[in-house]
């Protein structure tokens, strides 16, 4: 919680930088992914700290996820490894319950442990296809988990009841196109 409270404090002092767009479509081994939405994450209401982008098999049907899909995210401003771990772990546990936790939580221990830190400009994509959940940074993958359960999990980090941030929950999920 105290990684948590330093990471929000911090991001009011980094100001924003621009984003590199994200492409309309990416492939991944068995499918091509659409990009459905793309928006800024600010915390605290004023401080951009990266943009995202949610990438899916069927764009069409949100606000359901697809079996296939990614989360992309370009960061403004650095980050330290730890943060990301920290805060995976806090908001898995406020958006599942104790015993959906325990069914993932050495599994989530594995795949976190690759985390690293960012700088500004750094790209992260969390996807999740038919081979499990994996983890890239600048377009190389540094983590994967063949576990589906993970997988659907993972995402409540962002989509789930208490989302890290609901207006780029909402932006995300939005099916206005």
């Amino acid at each position: 919680m105290k990684r948590l409270v330093t990471l929000l404090l911090a991001l009011i002092l980094t100001p924003a930088a621009l984003a590199q767009p994200f492409p309309q479509q990416l492939d991944t081994d068995s499918e091509t992914l659409s990009k459905c939405n793309q928006t800024e994450v600010t915390a605290m209401l004023v401080v951009d700290v990266a943009e995202a982008a949610l990438f899916s098999a069927d764009c069409s049907i949100l606000p359901k996820l697809a079996d296939e899909l990614q989360l992309s995210f370009i960061y403004q401003r650095g980050f330290a490894a730890e943060d990301f771990i920290e805060a995976a772990d806090t908001l898995l546990r406020r958006n599942l319950s104790d015993s959906e936790y325990q069914q993932i939580q050495a599994d989530l221990e594995q795949f976190n442990q690759s985390y690293q830190s960012v700088v500004e400009g750094d790209r992260y994509d969390i996807r999740l296809t038919a081979k499990g959940l994996s983890l890239l940074k600048n377009g190389e993958v540094i983590s994967q988990h063949p576990s589906q359960t993970l997988g659907r999990h993972y995402f409540a980090i962002w989509f789930g009841d208490k989302p890290f941030n609901n207006k780029m929950k909402q932006a995300l999920l939005s099916n206005a196109g």
